[in-house]
């Protein structure tokens, strides 16, 4: 059962200076495809994990927080063969 507090953080909106972080409309940090890429933002190697994408419970969070994590290290591995 989720938390009925539970909200957004509007701080996020001006995390990242000019770059547009796109927002959900619960303004919720979107994900670009939730399906193919989970984590990933509208900012390159920016990604996202947990309630931060929208309310979730403790599991539905470790997993999502698991598939950010694989995302970012392949972004990574990308960015040293780029190099």
């Amino acid at each position: 059962m989720l938390a009925v507090g539970v909200q957004p953080n509007l701080d996020t909106k001006s995390l990242f200076g000019d770059n547009d972080l796109q927002h959900d409309a619960y303004f919720y940090v979107e994900e670009i495809d939730e399906d193919l890429n989970p984590g990933e933002t509208s900012i390159p190697g920016v990604f996202v994990a947990g309630a931060a994408s929208g309310a979730k419970d403790i599991p539905e969070s470790i997993l999502h927080a698991g598939a950010a994590v694989a995302q970012a290290a392949a972004y990574v591995e990308a960015m040293k063969v780029g190099v």
